[in-house]
């Protein structure tokens, strides 16, 4: 089972300050960080893949970047300066002190993961693109305090050093386009913006965690509980980057909280209508052509349990059916009620980590009782859900 004190220390990450020695205009969370960087990775990696027939190891690169945020969720308080300092100097230090903290708390299949990715070589395609994806991200964010207060001590230095580094990966096709293009920028930036929308609006909270943020926490718990129960590969895939974009209609639409879309009647299937059409019309030309159809796969009936037979769409009702005949790549399977499950779990954290920290209105309570009662007795593909929920209270 995965084990609540090992979501507690990812989900930490939505407090640790990125830039904290900076002058900022605004915020930023190593949470938000690390899910730009993946919804980055998917858009690199894709292009590598079809436009240039590379092969690409998708298990593989998910892993490594759960690993890394992993690692980051145990020594980001290290300035990168001096992250990359002990790395290049102390890694088997480094790499023994985090497993040292990690591995008390994760079970063995992820412990060979993590084995895996410290022994993996930096060279490899799916590391590079990881690479490539981080410099980008962090250069997005650096942007914007460069743009503050471009004159401050250092700041250009700063600039200069990550611009330098994403140079060095411009061997990917992706990070050329993205250099010199519009439109998959513009994407990544519409998904970037997502940190600025905070979840659970109206309602105070410690820590006060965003869309993009709440994005990657659903998509990396859905990744542990597809590892958890099996799920063949091209459903980790689907899965992971399903749960990753599951919100980002809300970078149209902004979120709307659920008093108010399931309040009024019939107006929780007018906004899904709603944001289809914004996701044809505003997000889908942002993409390659050839992205489009998985994006839509994706985003739309987002918690639906789906496969795809001969190219055409079918939803299934029972989801035993996704664990015992339909977990094969050949059906190219999105569990929906294994993300949607996620899901709950990333709002149940949200609002026991607010309560636990002192901030804790009636919304909060409620819908952490709510979702206790809704999980009780609960469990999927063999994964007692109500046991996780009683460990994360």
């Amino acid at each position: 089972m995965i084990d609540p004190k090992f979501l507690h220390l990812l989900f930490s990450t939505a407090s640790i300050e990125r830039w904290n020695d900076q002058i900022r205009p605004v915020d930023f969370v190593e949470l938000d960080k690390q899910s730009h960087k993946m919804i980055t990775a998917w858009l690199l990696g894709r292009i590598e893949e079809e436009e240039n027939r590379t092969k690409i190891d998708w298990r593989r690169l998910i892993e490594y970047g759960v690993c890394e945020f992993m690692y980051r969720a145990v020594v980001t308080d290290l300035k990168p300066p001096v992250f990359h300092h002990l790395v290049k100097h102390k890694k088997r230090e480094l790499d023994a002190y985090v497993k040292k903290e990690l591995f008390g708390i994760m079970d063995r299949k992820l412990q060979e993961r993590f084995e895996a990715y410290l022994s993996s070589d930096e060279n490899e395609i799916e590391r590079r693109i990881l690479g490539a994806a981080h410099f980008l991200a962090s250069r997005w964010e650096f942007g914007i305090i460069y743009d503050f207060h471009p004159n401050a001590a250092g700041v250009t230095e700063i600039k200069e050093r990550i611009d330098s580094e994403v140079e060095d990966y411009l061997d990917l096709t992706g990070v050329r386009r993205l250099e010199m293009g519009i439109k998959s920028r513009n994407f990544l930036e519409t998904c970037a913006m997502l940190r600025f929308q905070k979840r659970w609006a109206k309602t105070p909270r410690i820590p006060q965690t965003s869309v993009l943020g709440h994005m990657f926490f659903v998509a990396v718990v859905t990744y542990l509980l597809s590892l958890e129960y099996g799920a063949c590969d091209r459903k980790l895939y689907n899965n992971f980057f399903a749960a990753l974009f599951h919100d980002i209609a809300e970078s149209l639409t902004r979120d709307i909280i659920s008093p108010v879309k399931y309040g009024v009647e019939g107006l929780d299937e007018l906004l899904a209508d709603y944001e289809k059409e914004a996701v044809e019309e505003r997000l889908l030309p942002m993409l390659p052509p050839y992205l489009r159809d998985e994006m839509r796969y994706f985003v739309n009936d987002e918690f639906a349990d789906k496969i795809m037979v001969d190219g055409n769409l079918e939803l299934i009702e029972r989801v035993d059916l996704m664990e015992s005949k339909y977990n094969s790549d050949s059906y190219n399977a999105i569990d929906g009620s294994l993300i949607k499950t996620a899901d709950h779990i990333g709002a149940f954290m949200e609002a026991a980590a607010s309560i636990r920290n002192g901030v804790n209105p009636p919304s909060l309570q409620e819908a952490k009782s709510g979702l206790m009662k809704k999980y009780q007795g609960f469990s999927i593909f063999g994964i007692d859900i109500e046991k996780i929920l009683a460990g994360l209270a």
